[in-house]
């Protein structure tokens, strides 16, 4: 009887000691449980923030595009019956940028400080002593044709003009053919400050001083440009 109740005591004192190792190890595990962190949803990209996202793109990559210009709101091109000394309007001039060195006419006469790259068929215009080395001949007049209707217009500094300047720093025409630059139109409002009888005009520097088309050409400022794909 000693015996069996000494068994039954170890048995007894066996089972408390595995339960109470059970129970250690379940406590372990739960606290365990407890110092894991928790993983963050990932967010669902919906809703408003797509909305944002969408309209961010659409601000880049629209104006970029050929879509910008279809939506711009598009400039009333002036006729040339709206020409008229001491009024602004908007003009169209068709462009390649070889025009830069090509272009050039003759007059003594000057426009708000303007004045043609010659003053006779011989003479170049003095250069003042304080002028720039190179200003994009901000001071220069240049006869150009519209594109609209293929008039002739005289322009002054159309080259200094930040949108047409930085067409000719991004496509120099200096050993390229010119049938391999890409036509432009630089349309731009301008003011006109004058008119030039007897102007000469020469479309290449090695070709030969002519007449204009029309009396008295139409002499204008740039007050600002913009650059358009030719279509």
């Amino acid at each position: 009887m000693a015996t069996e109740a000494s068994e039954d005591n170890e048995r007894d004192e066996a089972e408390d000691e595995a339960e109470a190792r059970a129970e250690q190890r379940r406590e372990r595990r739960a606290k365990e449980r407890r110092q894991e962190p928790e993983e963050e949803p990932i967010p669902v990209f919906g809703g408003r923030l797509l909305i944002a996202a969408a309209m961010l793109a659409a601000m880049v990559v629209i104006p970029m595009s050929s879509i910008g210009g279809f939506l711009e709101p598009k400039e009333e091109i002036a006729p040339t019956s709206a020409w008229n000394v001491g009024q602004t309007a908007t003009v169209a001039i068709t462009l390649i940028t070889a025009d830069y060195n090509k272009l050039g006419c003759a007059s003594d006469k000057e426009f708000e400080g303007a004045h043609c790259q010659y003053k006779t068929e011989k003479d170049l215009w003095p250069r003042a002593a304080d002028a720039p080395i190179d200003d994009n001949k901000a001071t220069i007049v240049q006869p150009y044709r519209t594109a609209n209707e293929n008039r002739l217009i005289l322009v002054s500094g159309l080259w200094a003009q930040p949108a047409v300047a930085m067409r000719l720093h991004s496509e120099p025409p200096q050993g390229v053919a010119e049938e391999k630059l890409a036509r432009f139109i630089a349309q731009c409002e301008v003011k006109f400050v004058g008119t030039a009888p007897g102007v000469k005009l020469r479309w290449n520097p090695t070709g030969a001083w002519g007449n204009p088309d029309v009396s008295d050409p139409v002499v204008a400022k740039p007050v600002s440009c913009k650059v358009l794909s030719v279509p």
